[in-house]
């Protein structure tokens, strides 16, 4: 069974290549020029360009989708958010006017969370149905959250995925804004605000504490070329939480592209570590 996915799961085409698994890019356009995620602009080129350019990101194209229907005709599609992107929704129309038996997944999250259900799709896959993983999908993002602190306020309002709530935040000065999303959300919404990033990040291992997250759950540390504060956030991980399983990810451009430079993410989602 082929598991298909898009770069909103922070999986390099190397990655992909090694795994077996079928990566559709999303797309970034920044002053006229598109460029496809991870292959076309690295993260560093694109932090460049977007201290003086405005960087919008888009879905996978068309063309792509219908390149990998024609050769897998049998498979599960794990999308990005629905609701965050349109990539569920134009898999869900290319799917029905090609007829193919194409399992579509809304992932109902992005980056780290999605990471960890593609990773479990393709590992269950060699075993199980494709009804059997969508099910234990599910399970996972039973408990799950994500909570992102931006530091330019800016990206993520030009993104349109805030609530109007949330998006009041950017014009607030002085402090950390935190949003969260949790599955089912179509929009980002605000959680918080931290007077500094000691404050922020001590809200959110708090939430996390009162939602029972254990060593049951694994967490992602996410950020954009912020590596001091991204060790800071997993330092009150573990000081919180002791053995709990921690990754941390690079922000491909697409999510740049949305968060801003500067931005970290911590993620939870429940573990599945069975055969």
């Amino acid at each position: 069974m082929k598991i298909i996915t898009d770069t909103g799961c922070m999986i390099s085409q190397k990655e992909a290549n090694d795994l077996g698994i079928e990566l559709l890019p999303l797309q970034v356009e920044v002053d006229g020029h598109n460029y496809r995620d991870y292959l076309d602009i690295s993260s560093e080129d694109f932090y460049e360009l977007t201290k003086t350019k405005i960087a919008h990101s888009s879905l996978p194209s068309v063309g792509d989708v219908m390149d990998i229907y024609q050769r897998f005709s049998e498979g599960i599609h794990i999308c990005i958010a629905r609701g965050l992107s349109s990539t569920y929704d134009t898999a869900a129309l290319v799917a029905k006017q090609m007829n193919v038996n194409m399992t579509l997944f809304n992932s109902k999250g992005l980056i780290g969370t999605q990471r960890y259900l593609v990773l479990l799709a393709q590992r269950l896959s060699f075993k199980h149905t494709a009804a059997e993983i969508t099910q234990r999908m599910d399970t996972c993002l039973s408990q799950c959250q994500s909570f992102l602190i931006a530091v330019d306020f800016n990206f993520l309002k030009r993104t349109g995925r805030l609530s109007p709530l949330a998006a009041t935040l950017g014009g607030m000065m002085n402090i950390k804004p935190i949003i969260t999303h949790v599955p089912g959300m179509e929009k980002l919404e605000k959680f918080g605000v931290g007077r500094t990033w000691h404050h922020a990040l001590d809200q959110i291992v708090d939430k996390m504490s009162k939602n029972a997250v254990d060593l049951k759950h694994k967490v992602y540390i996410v950020h954009a070329f912020n590596l001091e504060m991204a060790q800071l956030a997993a330092q009150k991980v573990r000081d919180r939480f002791k053995d709990i399983e921690i990754e941390f990810l690079s922000l491909s451009p697409v999510f740049m592209a949305m968060g801003g430079p500067g931005c970290v993410a911590v993620q939870y989602i429940l573990r599945d570590d069975a055969d």
